[in-house]
């Protein structure tokens, strides 16, 4: 950077000397901006400067770095050259007479020639194996010093050591842009038990080509966390015990082992808390019965077990804890020492015995047997046998699972045995077995194959309801074709006599009434009756008999109740309706229509108070009811049918009237006074409070309260009011209470009343006598004459009267003091000396015991100790133990410091002997303090050899005597040693400097000044920076302060640097002073704007409004203040039109239209935008490019156009050889300059000649169909072409299309036209060309069938008038696009009839 301000500057000098020689020598350049890549050989071409010829060239000042060829204005490398040292360079070449300055700057560009470093080669970390995945431990990142993409990346890799993938890098960027940070992350789950050391190699890559790398090794320790189970070495354990072993018998033992360390791996062994037959030691792991065994038995497979299963749990000493269970499966060995048992199950299960029918099948099922034996194994699987009473072998037995199945084995005959006697024996497998018998009874039933048969399906009869018990019914009868029992039938009610009405006669099947029918209860009466034979297995028959009651007037109306409750408020206003009374009569008709009356004695007892409703039975009070006066009514009511004779009923509605709460309670008397004991106990009943209330139920029910007063000492019965005591009385306390006591009744809302309660209370002598203090004492003054005042003794009696009369005296021991009996004043009977009386009881003070008295008739009193103090006379001055004396001190010694203590007693006590110290001379500096109360010297203020090497102090102790003080003297000859006390001090009052970033290495900045007043090596100073020297950037000339720059300083890293100058002194230990020095850095513009590396590419849509924002563009400039103020512009655009379609806005970098923008006219456009900064002068400003890329989009703004020919001619031949099949025509087309589906082209036939040409749709082929009626015809079709564009924008054209058919052949015309002419480009559509005449007399209509250009089809170019033949341009003609000749063929048809046509081809 200095070579390029000297440069700058020889510039500057050169313009004025040189500007004569300058003119024409300035059509060279004068600035040259050249590269090199670093690390390239000496000799490297650098590059050349603009030469003329003529003109020789020379450095102005020649740079070691370079040479440059002074003819061919070559410059290359002298040394190798190093970015990292110098980045840049700038010089400036002269050229021979006349000289002319060029201005060279070269920019050193990187190359890779650094590796990525990281700041230590090897780290070691630590993660708990219960880290989540993703748990992150910041490491160190690396740095590269090449620059770019040469330097550093954020590819960091794990190389080596995670075979397991366990690990992974993350790589968090800045925000600031500076280092980002490297965590290392875990992936899955760590597992110290399985690896609990990893070593990983982490690489760092560059961005150079090819890439270098740094290596860090992370060694990476997995911390234990209990986090494996304890584990058995078997998942279940068995074993097998006799039954009968003792307690404390050992079972096993069991083990398990945990892969955790310490405590996490200790285990521990317990069975479960309800575990009581087994026990486990919680070490070994061995477990022993803790009783006799008695286990579960478990059958399966034909065989049984008594089996425990016991669960054994190893718990390790871990924080959680873990543990892991084991199941521990104990089967007892059985003893053959139970019978079997044998139990018979018959058919159904709810008979008592065996039975079977005489005619049961071969193999019907009799009985099942199942035996049960306790014993297990063998001892328990038995087996069944018949062994006797089956001798004709009628049954058998079958084993089917742990059953055995009796069943039928022949033909019975109940005639000939009637019933068996099985003798069945269960023998068990033991080694002796066990057997059991049972007997098997089994009983033979006779057969009843018939069943009773009715006479009748049903029956039926009509009875009175008024018929009388016993009246006939009807008569049932059934038959059964069997005989004996199973031919005896048996009758019943098997289902609706629910009423108890009828009765049958269960042989005869007479049915007669048994009880009074009442059809309000049941008008019909259907009767299920069944029929059974005497079979023992009877058989049933049912028939229905159906009764119907007829209604008689025998039912007076019925109330529920004859006596029916009902209530009322009080004080409601009338009509109060009270409820609706309901009589019941079940008759029909009118022998059930019923009306209601109130009784006449009703009416005369309350008149006028209630109404009854006739038809409704709606009871009423017409007047307003008073609870007070009357608080019930009895109203008789009556209820009457409609038959004849009428029947009636009455009930009587005892109507209560409910309590409103209306009245207040009353209290008598209306005051109450009362005097009582104040020693009357707690809980003693005073009086009782009495209050009524005429309302009734909860609004009469009083409660009563005390409303205020009392202070808490009473309390009142709520329910009964009386009054009594509720803490313990002390008139004392008060003498005097005021009650007022609150009666509430239970009333919603409550009513209530209060009366006033006064309560004197009367004294007794409940109260001792009592001192005012515990204690009392009194001092008197050694020597005072007899009969001296000592002091006053108070007490005081709480009670009153004679009660509360005080007597005070002394113990008849006493002689030494007096009191008088009234005051309690205590005075002196003699003289006393404080001196004599320590010296013979060895005390200053004499103690009295005071008794006080009351005069009640019980008399009580206290007791008081006083304690009377001699006090002394100060006559004894203060002695100190040593005088003189003497102290060296250090004059470092800090502020603060205790040097020496001076030492003095005093004989008197008290303050007469307390002590204090005084400074009374020779500290006229005030560099001392004396503690006044321990005699402690301190030094006070900063001590200083050099002002005063020696002091002599005066000390005084005085006592504290309060009429006189007594005193003496002593001196205290202090020495002040030398130390190195006197720090360096910096002289220069400058702070702060500031430094251009590109100051060369070693240059001087400036240089620090320090002075110290000690001498010899305490003032020998040395400089260094303490703090604040980041990346060692300056060095320090210790002994001289002079301040270097050491490296290289760089305003984006860095904009000040804080320093601490520390100054030291040789002394021992060394004094140093530090100032805060700051270097501001000053920018240069050495940094170029830079813009994102990602391509910026935008879609606009065509035409959008001019000024449009289409895209912002941004560049940063990491200098300052105007150097790094980025502005913008646009260089360049591609297409180049000479249009500017596109402006920026130099400040914000927003890019706009300037231009309507036409995608059919230009579909992408290419932007060079510039970002520069303003440095100044204009020359020193840095810049960068950046490319826009705009595409326009597409919107449907183009309808198609036709640019196929308007005309087709079939001759007639052709429509002969295609008779019966489709004649294609032509090829219909339009374009569209939109795109996409906007330019898409579909095509329809809208008139004309619909149903013979058909036309493709997309490819817009037209054909004809068949041939037409008329073999020469001309068919004037219209097509319409769409684009296929969304509904809402499509864009459609029309054109016409003439197809002439079968015309022949116009003979004998001649054409007059010349067959080839010529046209200009770019002439206007509808541009004259030519103009066709030829000898026919008759109108002829002209069309063009076809335009070709080098033999090819192409679009319709031409047009021509149908009727005057003139041929014109369709569009402009461009002769650069390709083809420079056009033959268009006219076709010309007669208009008369029989169609005629004759064609010309003309070259343009």
């Amino acid at each position: 950077m200095g070579r390029w301000l000297g440069a700058l500057l020889a510039l500057a000098l050169l313009a004025g000397v040189r500007a004569a020689e300058q003119m024409q020598s300035r059509a060279a350049d004068t600035g040259v901006d050249l590269r090199v890549a670093e690390a390239q050989p000496v000799g490297t071409v650098v590059g050349r400067i603009p030469t003329k010829p003529g003109f020789t060239y020379r450095f102005n000042e020649p740079p070691k770095e370079f040479v440059l060829d002074p003819v061919t204005g070559e410059i290359k490398t002298s040394v190798v050259l190093d970015r990292e040292s110098v980045d840049r360079y700038a010089f400036v070449v002269l050229s021979s007479q006349p000289t002319y300055p060029i201005e060279v700057r070269l920019r050193v560009t990187d190359v890779n020639d650094n590796y990525p470093e990281f700041p230590e080669p090897s780290i070691a970390v630590a993660f708990s194996e219960s880290a989540a995945p993703g748990t992150k431990l910041l490491l160190d990142a690396a740095t590269d010093k090449d620059l770019g993409e040469n330097g550093i990346t954020n590819d960091y890799r794990i190389v080596d050591g995670d075979d397991e993938g366990k690990f992974r890098l993350n790589v968090t960027v800045n925000p600031s842009g500076q280092t980002s940070y490297l965590h290392l992350e875990t992936t899955g789950k760590l597992d110290r038990e399985t690896n609990d050391f990893y070593i990983l190699n982490i690489s760092a890559r560059d961005g150079g080509s090819p890439p270098k790398y740094g290596f860090l090794q992370v060694n990476v320790s997995i911390l234990d966390v209990n986090d494996n189970p304890p584990i058995f070495d078997q998942s279940d354990f068995s074993v097998s015990l006799n039954e009968s072993v003792p307690p404390g018998t050992m079972v096993l033992k069991v083990t398990a082992t945990d892969s955790d360390l310490g405590d996490n791996s200790k285990i521990t062994y317990e069975v479960t808390d309800t575990e009581k037959q087994f026990a486990v030691d919680p070490e070994s792991g061995v477990i022993t019965t803790t009783k006799k065994l008695n286990c579960p038995k478990y059958c399966g497979n034909a065989t049984c077990n008594m089996t425990c299963v016991l669960t054994v749990i190893a718990k390790d000493h871990g924080v959680p804890r873990q543990d892991a269970r084991t199941y521990v499966t104990v089967n007892l060995i059985d003893a053959n020492d139970h019978d079997p048992v044998i139990t018979f199950t018959y058919v159904p299960p709810t008979a008592n015995v065996a039975t079977v029918d005489e005619n049961a099948k071969n193999g019907s099922l009799v009985a099942a047997i199942t035996v049960t034996d306790l014993d297990a194994g063998l001892n328990g699987i038995t087996s069944v046998s018949i062994i006797a009473g089956n001798e004709l072998n009628h049954f058998r037995l079958e084993n089917s699972s742990s059953v055995y199945i009796v069943h039928v084995n022949g033909i019975l005959d109940r005639e000939e045995i009637s019933k068996y006697n099985l003798t069945v024996v269960a023998t068990d497998r033991g080694v002796p077995s066990r057997t059991s018998t049972a007997f098997l009874v089994i009983h033979v039933n006779d057969v009843n194959d018939h069943e009773p048969v009715f006479e009748k399906s049903e029956y039926s009869t009509v009875l009175s309801e008024l018929a009388p018990i016993g009246t006939y019914v009807a008569g049932i009868t059934a038959t059964d074709e069997d005989t004996g029992v199973n031919a005896e039938i048996f009758y019943d009610f098997h289902d609706g006599n629910q009423q108890q009405w009828f009765i049958i006669d269960h042989v005869t099947g007479l049915v007669t009434t048994k009880s009074v029918l009442d059809r309000e209860i049941q008008g019909t009466v259907e009767l299920n009756v069944s029929a059974r034979d005497g079979g023992p297995n009877p058989k049933w028959a049912y028939t229905r008999l159906k009764v119907t009651i007829l209604d008689e007037n025998d039912e007076a109306p019925s109330f529920p109740q004859s006596q029916i409750n009902a209530t009322i408020q009080e004080n409601i206003k009338p009509i109060k309706e009270i409820m609706i009374l309901t009589a019941s009569d079940y008759d029909q008709g009118t022998n059930g229509s019923v009306s209601y009356y109130l009784s006449g004695t009703t009416e005369k007892k309350y008149p006028n108070t209630f109404s009854l409703d006739a038809i409704t039975g709606q009871l009423s009070a017409v007047i307003e009811l008073d609870r007070e006066k009357i608080p019930a009514y009895e109203i008789l009511v009556i209820a009457k049918d409609q038959g004849f004779p009428p029947q009636t009923s009455s009930a009587t509605v005892f109507l209560k009237v409910l309590d409103v709460n209306d009245n207040d309670p009353v209290f008598y008397p209306q005051i109450y006074i009362e005097s009582i004991t104040e020693d009357l106990s707690v809980g003693s009943k005073i009086l009782q409070v009495l209050a009524y209330d005429r309302d009734e139920g909860e609004n009469a029910k009083l409660t009563y309260k005390i409303e205020s007063g009392g202070d808490g000492y009473f309390d009142i019965d709520p329910l009964n009011g009386f009054l009594y005591v509720k803490s313990a009385l002390d008139r004392e306390e008060k003498d005097y209470y005021s009650l007022t006591i609150m009666a509430s009744d239970q009333g919603t809302p409550a009513r209530s009343s209060q009366v006033p309660l006064v309560i004197h209370i009367l004294d007794e002598n409940d109260n001792s006598p009592q001192f005012t203090n515990t204690t009392f004492v009194f001092k008197i003054r050694e020597n005072e004459p007899p009969d001296t005042f000592v002091g006053k003794l108070t007490a005081i009696d709480k009670d009153i009267g004679r009660n509360a009369e005080l007597t005070f005296s002394l113990s008849s021991s006493q002689n030494d003091f007096r009191i008088d009996s009234r005051n309690g004043f205590i005075r002196t009977t003699k003289s006393f000396d404080r001196e004599s009386l320590e010296q013979t009881t060895g005390q200053n003070y004499i103690t009295l015991t005071v008794t006080v008295s009351d005069n009640g008739r019980v008399r009580l009193s206290d007791s008081v100790r006083v304690t009377i103090y001699i006090t002394d006379v100060n006559d004894n001055a203060p002695v100190f133990t040593q005088t003189p004396y003497s102290v060296e001190v250090s004059e470092g010694a800090a502020v603060g410091a205790s040097i020496m203590r001076v030492y003095s007693t005093d004989a008197d006590e008290g303050l007469n002997g307390d002590i204090y110290y005084k400074l009374i001379g020779g500290d006229d500096l005030d560099k001392f303090n004396l503690d006044e109360a321990t005699g402690q010297l301190f030094i006070r203020k900063p001590l200083d050899r050099e002002t005063l090497d020696h002091y002599r102090l005066t000390v005084m102790a005085h006592d504290s005597g309060q009429s006189i003080r007594l005193s003496s003297t002593t001196t205290i000859t202090i020495d002040v040693l030398d130390e190195n006390d006197n720090a360096p001090v910096f002289s220069q009052t400058r702070m702060n400097i500031s430094v251009l970033e590109t100051e060369p290495i070693n240059k001087k900045l400036i240089q620090f000044h320090a002075t110290d007043a000690d001498l010899g090596v305490n003032n020998e100073i040395q400089y260094s920076i303490t703090s604040g020297n980041r990346k060692d950037t300056f060095y320090i000339d210790s002994y001289s302060g002079e301040l270097f720059l050491h490296k290289h300083l760089d305003y984006e890293e860095l904009v000040s640097y804080v320093l601490n100058i520390t100054a030291t002194d040789n002394g021992s230990p060394s004094l140093s002073s530090s100032i805060s020095f700051v270097v501001n850095v000053i920018d240069a513009n050495d940094n170029a704007p830079v813009f994102t590396n990602t391509a910026i590419v935008r879609q606009i849509r065509e035409g959008i409004p001019i000024h449009t924002p289409i895209v912002t563009v941004t560049a940063e400039d990491p200098d300052s203040g105007i150097n790094g103020k980025v502005y913008y512009s646009i260089t360049h655009q591609d297409p180049e039109d000479n249009k500017r379609h596109f402006a920026i806005n130099n400040i914000t970098g927003v890019i706009h239209t300037l231009l309507p923008i036409d995608r059919e006219s230009i579909d992408t456009f290419r932007i060079t935008v510039v970002a520069y900064d303003r440095a100044e002068p204009p020359s020193a400003r840095l810049s960068a490019e950046k490319l826009v890329t705009v595409i326009v989009e597409d919107i449907n703004d183009n309808a198609p156009v036709f640019v196929s020919m308007n005309a087709a001619v079939i001759p007639s031949n052709r429509l002969g050889r295609s008779a019966g099949r489709g004649i294609f025509i032509m090829n219909v087309l339009a374009r569209d300059m939109d795109s996409g589906t906007n330019g898409l082209v579909t095509y329809k036939l809208i008139h004309g000649g619909n149903d013979m040409f058909d036309l493709h749709r997309s490819n817009g082929a037209l054909t004809l169909r068949y041939p037409p009626a008329m073999p020469n015809a001309r068919w004037n079709l219209v097509i319409k072409a769409t684009d296929e564009a969304v509904l809402s924008e499509q864009k459609s054209t029309e054109t016409y299309l003439t197809v002439i058919m079968g015309a022949t052949a116009l003979e004998g015309i001649t054409w007059s036209n010349a067959n080839s002419v010529s046209v200009a480009e770019n002439e206007p559509a509808g541009t004259p060309v030519l103009n066709l005449t030829n000898n026919y007399k008759s109108m002829l209509e002209y069309y063009i069938v076809n335009v070709t250009g080098d033999n090819k089809q192409v679009d319709r170019l031409f047009d021509i008038d149908s009727s005057l033949g003139i041929l014109s341009t369709a569009v402009p003609l461009d002769r650069e696009a390709g083809i420079e000749r056009y033959e268009v063929e006219v076709c010309a048809v007669s208009s008369g009839s029989p169609l005629q046509s004759t064609t010309t081809k003309e070259s343009i």
